[in-house]
């Protein structure tokens, strides 16, 4: 029968894991106001990149300003007040020992001293608390990223306890890609990330220029016992913003490279009742079904690992009308067939 066959090559073949994979944001941080107060400017419009420190929102700080005001009044108020009861504390300590005055008018100056410098105290505090709220009516963004719909508007009353966020900011670099790899995996990869760093690419059939390397940083705590896979992630410089939050992608993790890997052409690997085997070509031009054991397919490579030797021949086309111990010869060869019986 006229066949085509390749010779099992012994040669470096990198070690892949492809998955498919989320893309996930670093950090949605969904942004409320932390003091009550109208919006009097809207810094921002919805889709804009934002850096860590801009404002995004002034709310009306008019009443905290008057509150501030009236604690720096209290203050005074207080201080003064102080300053008298510290005298009369004074003046009826010496009366005492003259015996002008009572212990207990003692003990009350005394009394109001205390009382007074714990309202300093509070008033310090009142002081603090507004100056704090001021600072509050200027919204500033805590992480950088693209903000989402602004649902603040110019006028309206934004309250703590709000259910609805002013505005969303999701952080798009850096980003990550959270995907999952079969548990007996496990023991390679952590291997291999002891090594060094893992690289990462992922793509996608719908933006096929995507081309997007990482770096593997997150391995699970814990194996899902529901799907026998371990959870992964790797994290994206994201540079031009090609990865999006929520899309699916390909993913293609880099465990390194075996340097003498047994390869053959992908469509040398059949598929039986028994497994995967392949047609190995004999000196006497005869085949027979051996079974192999593959351990990844790569760019149209199967690498083999067991059942075959370097150096083999096993058939890639005309597998079809094949059986054990009938001779082949190379399709194009000058050899003649044997004749049908």
């Amino acid at each position: 029968m006229p066949v085509v066959t390749r010779t099992v090559e012994a040669r470096p073949m990198p070690v892949r894991v492809a998955a498919a994979g989320n893309v996930q944001a670093l950090s949605v941080v969904p942004v409320r106001p932390r003091a009550e107060g109208e919006v009097i400017k809207v810094h921002i419009q919805e889709g804009q990149e934002v850096l860590a420190g801009d404002t995004l929102f002034t709310l009306d700080a008019r009443p905290a300003e008057a509150a501030r005001r009236q604690a720096e009044a209290n203050l005074a108020r207080d201080k003064a007040q102080l300053d008298r009861a510290k005298s009369d504390m004074a003046r009826y300590s010496k009366l005492l020992e003259s015996g002008s005055a009572t212990r207990q008018k003692v003990e009350q100056a005394t009394a109001d001293v205390a009382v007074l410098e714990a309202a300093i105290k509070a008033d310090l505090a009142a002081i603090d608390n507004a100056r704090l709220s001021i600072d509050y009516s200027a919204i500033k963004a805590l992480v950088p990223g693209r903000t989402g719909v602004v649902n603040a508007k110019l006028g309206s009353l934004a309250k703590p306890g709000d259910g609805q966020a002013m505005v969303t900011i999701t952080q798009l670099r850096p980003i990550r890609v959270a995907f999952a790899v079969t548990e007996s995996l496990l023991p390679r990869i952590r291997s291999a990330m002891n090594a060094g760093d893992l690289p990462v690419s992922v793509g996608t059939a719908a933006d096929p220029g995507l081309k997007a390397t990482g770096t593997l940083t997150f391995i699970d705590s814990a194996i899902d016992t529901a799907t026998g896979t371990i959870g992964l992630k790797a994290t994206f410089a994201n540079d031009d913003t090609r990865l999006w939050p929520g899309q699916f992608v390909n993913v293609t993790l880099t465990l390194g490279s075996e340097e003498s890997a047994l390869v053959v052409p992908a469509e040398a690997v059949q598929t039986g009742q028994a497994g995967t085997y392949v047609f190995a070509v004999g000196t006497d031009s005869a085949v027979e079904i051996r079974p192999v054991g593959v351990d990844r397919i790569l760019d149209g490579m199967a690498v083999i690992a067991k059942g075959l030797s370097a150096g083999d021949k096993v058939v890639i086309e005309g597998q079809m009308r094949l059986a054990s111990g009938v001779k082949v010869v190379e399709r194009g060869s000058d050899a003649k067939p044997a004749p049908k019986p």
